[in-house]
């Protein structure tokens, strides 16, 4: 496999060493090294992808090469690429996986393990067990460390809205409300067109979601009046913009493109900037969602799952809790009138500071 050496006389880091059995020794063009190990998976994947060997069997590069041509954001490839490198993904098993767990993460806990080693090399092996070019991984992962699962309190929510409400960027309260009002991912959020809104249809359409199938989401009363507020409904082009008007970018972050606003707001509302992340607004929109609807079909569809997690959120939502969510102007139960809707939307907008004055659209 391929390391990183520097050279005399040159800045740039060098990936040097063999690939298939040829010597190989390339510049990554890079002169920081962190830079360079992102570059130098690169390196590896474009050299092993060429041909798969019919004896041993495309190897864990060449999958992570097509892996990584699906979904170039993907999170925790490169660290793989340059454990497994040319290692058949056939000879990738239990023995060898709890071999790279104890290397990469010695003292990492059972849910890091799963979600930086197990999930991604299962999903690199999937891909590629698709296309027949191996058989689809059977892995048992490390037992331990249940998922947690946090959310906030509905009066929270609102804190945090009105915190973001004095962000320079004018997107991010309305952001936060999508979030909340919605139960989108971060992700899918930010991807929304201009053209998939419709205020007066109360609905937008998800294109660009984790599954890689569109849905279609009832917006209730609370997000249409944010939406309102802004310009690029209707026209092509992301809805939700930085503060210099330019797109935010697509990664599989959790939430990174915003965490930072975010979490000042948080922490300006007096609440645990560590612990309440974007992603914990899915959490919660699912909680206070069922707590108020108890429509496990609504549930599953609105938040676009096609696993059975849905399910961790019903345990949490309580009746009192669904009550609470609908007198902070949280409101999700189908067969609102539409005048009622229009009433409740002109109200809510009072609840952003930054944009009371904006008209509803109607």
């Amino acid at each position: 496999m391929l390391k990183l050496v520097k050279r005399q006389n040159s800045p740039f880091w060098i990936a040097r060493g063999t690939i298939d059995g040829k010597r190989v020794e390339r510049s990554t063009g890079e002169s920081d090294k962190a830079a360079a190990k992102r570059a130098l998976t690169g390196i590896i994947a474009e050299l092993t992808a060429a041909t798969i060997d019919p004896e041993t069997g495309i190897t864990f590069a060449q999958a992570a090469a097509l892996y990584l041509d699906h979904k170039p954001q993907a999170r925790f490839v490169d660290r793989l690429i340059l454990y497994f490198g040319d290692t058949p993904v056939a000879d990738i098993r239990n023995a060898e996986m709890r071999r790279a767990a104890t290397i990469l993460f010695p003292k990492a806990a059972p849910a890091t393990i799963r979600r930086q080693l197990y999930t991604p090399v299962k999903a690199i092996m999937n891909l590629s067990a698709q296309d027949e070019l191996c058989q689809p991984p059977r892995f048992k992962s490390p037992a331990g460390g249940a998922k947690r699962t946090v959310f906030i309190m509905p009066d929270e929510g609102n804190r945090i809205i009105e915190a973001l409400a004095a962000d320079p960027n004018p997107h991010m309260a309305v952001i936060a409300t999508f979030l909340l009002g919605q139960g989108s991912r971060v992700g899918e959020t930010l991807a929304l067109d201009g053209r998939d809104v419709s205020l007066d249809g109360r609905f937008a359409i998800l294109r660009d979601t984790k599954n890689g199938e569109e849905r279609r989401v009832t917006l209730i009363s609370r997000t249409t009046a944010a939406l309102s507020t802004l310009d690029t409904v209707g026209k092509p082009g992301p809805v939700f913009r930085r503060k210099d008007g330019s797109h935010f970018p697509m990664s599989d972050s959790y939430g990174g493109q915003i965490k930072y606003a975010v979490r000042r707001a948080v922490e300006a509302a007096g609440l645990d900037g560590a612990r309440i992340t974007p992603h914990i607004f899915r959490h919660s929109w699912a909680t206070w969602f069922y707590a108020q609807t108890q429509d496990v079909v609504r549930l599953a569809h609105e938040g676009g799952w096609k696993s059975q997690e849905w399910q961790r959120y019903v345990k949490l939502a309580t009746a009192d809790l669904g009550q609470i969510a609908r007198a902070e102007g949280w409101i999700f139960e189908k067969g609102t009138s539409i005048e009622t809707h229009m009433a409740t939307a002109e109200a809510n907008i009072q609840r952003l500071p930054n944009i009371s004055a904006t008209p509803f659209r109607r």
